[in-house]
């Protein structure tokens, strides 16, 4: 693998959006008659895709569109709140110093994601690309490797949800799973990622593995 760039999911991997998430959807619950995510249901919902945690909120498919992009409006205004993880600048520096490239691929918006990277003043993101459907990552996948004139095999994707490892497993990505975010270890394992991650000291160490193999294949 001659690894030339680095495609992050947003939420749940490199923002800590979670909390705000949940209340979003218990917002939306009590005005417009949905189901409310109990702070005891929260693990089982993390065992779910995303079509059986529509079903399980009572959310028909046809009001996600709207959901979402009301969603993103109210969690821009709470972005100041929200914390970034634990070891993702110290890994996109690593990156950038061995020459990766790094973007965020995202369904939330690209005005909430750079506003988000301007608070915490995150550098060494090249872009930012987001996709108003929540399944139309692998279309935004593809429009970056043609961009890049990569193969599909030169990049990687980091995510915390099963949604996504589809979407790059469908582009042909190979895939880290990060466990701190929206789906659940067990969930995740059983998309089978290349690599499944548990803490930013694990995720860093893949990359230095990633990084030495660039080096033995110069």
């Amino acid at each position: 693998m001659n690894l030339k760039l680095i495609l992050f999911d947003f939420d749940g991997t490199i923002a800590d959006t979670f909390a705000e998430t949940v209340a979003i959807f218990n917002l939306f619950a009590q005005k417009y008659n949905y189901r409310r995510v109990e702070a005891e249901e929260l693990e089982h919902c993390k065992g779910m895709n995303v079509w059986e945690l529509m079903k399980f909120l009572r959310i028909p498919k046809h009001r996600i569109p709207f959901l979402l992009k009301k969603g993103r409006s109210i969690l821009h205004d709470k972005l100041e709140s929200i914390q970034i993880f634990d070891g993702i600048p110290q890994f996109i520096l690593k990156a950038q110093e061995n020459g990766i490239d790094s973007g965020i691929v995202t369904s939330n918006s690209r005005k909430n994601v750079e506003h988000f990277l301007k608070l915490r003043s995150l550098d060494g993101i090249s872009f930012v690309r987001s996709s108003s459907k929540l399944l139309g990552k692998p279309r935004e996948f593809r429009k970056v490797l043609r961009k890049y004139k990569l193969k599909p095999e030169n990049a990687l994707y980091i995510g915390d949800e099963c949604r996504d490892i589809d979407a790059a497993k469908e582009a042909g990505i190979p895939v880290v799973a990060v466990t701190w975010g929206y789906n659940s270890r067990e969930s995740l394992e059983r998309m089978n990622p290349e690599y499944l991650i548990d803490n930013s000291e694990a995720l860093l160490a893949t990359l230095e593995g990633l990084i030495e193999q660039n080096n033995h294949s110069a």
